[in-house]
């Protein structure tokens, strides 16, 4: 709540007679999974606030934690139908946020709905009803898929910055020209100037 992350409803009200059977099927699939992750990414979350080294499996949990706390963020009274929530949540869930910068999370997931509203209309249908069966999955988990890789992703699978392509397409460029691999040096006894990304990486 201090950091800027309010409830969605009144938490003074009690809804644990109801719970999760209110949802419907798809949203009980995947919002228990997201508990999960949520929680440890909390107990994690208090213990990397003291600035201590931190293993790679402890920085992926709180980066998709990072992710998840912006998928669940709502603009006030803009409401989101549930098998739009079910979607979004999947991708995030799935790992689908993993390569995607934290401050371009809501501009994905807005588009996402965007397309799947578009193309998958069935699809949709199906996830309000409370359809979650094989096929509906395997359909969902395309559509998140088809997307993911048109628009395109900011980090690596370790979670580290892709270079730019335009750099690494004039470098690519730049060494088939030259005739030597980057590693060769060159008559004036120089070396080839590293590309920006690579160096940043460094």
């Amino acid at each position: 709540f201090y950091s800027g992350v309010r409830p969605a409803i009144n938490v003074g009200i009690s809804v644990s007679r109801v719970g999760g059977n209110a949802q419907i099927t798809p949203m009980r699939k995947v919002a228990g999974r997201l508990k999960l992750e949520l929680s440890q990414f909390r107990e994690l979350e208090a213990f990397a606030q003291f600035g201590s080294e931190l293993d790679p499996e402890t920085q992926r949990t709180l980066a998709r934690g990072e992710r998840l706390v912006r998928t669940l963020n709502q603009s006030e009274r803009s409401p989101l139908p549930v098998e739009d929530q079910v979607i979004q949540i999947y991708a995030a869930t799935n790992g689908y946020l993993d390569r995607i910068n934290v401050d371009r999370v809501q501009r994905f997931l807005a588009e996402l709905t965007d397309q799947v509203r578009g193309n998958e209309p069935e699809l949709l249908k199906r996830i309000a009803e409370g359809n979650w069966d094989e096929d509906t999955q395997s359909q969902a988990q395309q559509a998140v898929e088809r997307f993911a890789e048109d628009f395109g992703f900011d980090l690596d699978e370790e979670g580290h910055p892709l270079e730019d392509e335009a750099d690494a397409g004039k470098a690519d460029r730049g060494r088939a020209q030259d005739g030597r691999r980057e590693d060769e040096p060159r008559g004036d006894g120089g070396r080839p100037a590293e590309r920006e990304g690579a160096a940043q990486a460094a």
